[in-house]
């Protein structure tokens, strides 16, 4: 199991690359906004900072997406089955995938991270450490939450299905697109609070949902 993330990370970056491309599209978005900004210095608010925020973790979410997929590949073609036959419980399935997420997001985020620091390092602006904080806490808390969700979706459908990704974006929508505009309307500190609830919140029901993962999901769920 160690090494298991690893492996269905590279499967995952195999199975699918079209959200690989365009996660990588709203990053490389976020970065050159956020760059901009930082260019800018005190011209610019430091509320819009957590603008550029929204679009690096999309793109994170995005790129991770993958992995959802790479789980309904599995479940259909009895992968998982064979995990449960060597032992694993449902909650290590879940842990599992939700590890390989984790670990294609962070690839990402470590390339958005570094190009954020060079600017930061060249200009001295260190309102850029608002945008990269609030990247890492709102990506992947997100896609904590929306990793598990779909994965627990997928299980309890009776027929072999895709991952439905229209469903996935929707889970999405409420936790990552008020971030797009609560920086332009609200003062820097209550924005700041807002996004720190929302972070909160899918932080806090990934963790849910991973703990009653082996209650809520009966083995035979999980057979193709």
């Amino acid at each position: 199991m160690p090494n298991s993330a690893v492996i269905f990370a590279k499967r995952s970056l195999i199975l699918s690359k079209i959200y690989s491309a365009v996660g990588i599209f709203f990053a490389a978005f976020g970065v050159f906004v956020s760059i901009a900004f930082i260019l800018a210095g005190q011209s610019v608010p430091v509320a819009y900072f957590l603008f550029p925020a929204a679009f690096m973790a999309f793109g994170m979410l995005m790129f991770s997406t993958s992995v959802i997929l790479l789980y309904v590949y599995d479940k259909n073609n009895g992968v998982l089955e064979y995990l449960l036959s060597l032992g694993w419980s449902q909650s290590d399935i879940f842990k599992c995938y939700l590890k390989s997420a984790l670990l294609i997001s962070l690839t990402l985020f470590t390339a958005e991270f570094t190009a954020n620091v060079v600017a930061i390092v060249i200009t001295g602006a260190l309102q850029g450490l608002v945008t990269l904080a609030f990247t890492a806490m709102l990506g992947f808390s997100a896609i904590s939450l929306i990793t598990i969700a779909m994965m627990a979706f997928s299980s309890l459908q009776k027929q072999r299905v895709g991952a439905n990704s229209p469903l996935a974006l929707t889970i999405g929508v409420p936790i990552i697109i008020p971030t797009f505009y609560i920086p332009f309307f609200l003062p820097l500190y209550v924005a700041i609070l807002v996004e720190l609830f929302i972070v909160a919140l899918a932080g806090g029901l990934s963790i849910v949902l991973l703990i009653l993962s082996s209650r809520l999901i009966r083995r035979e769920k999980m057979l193709p």
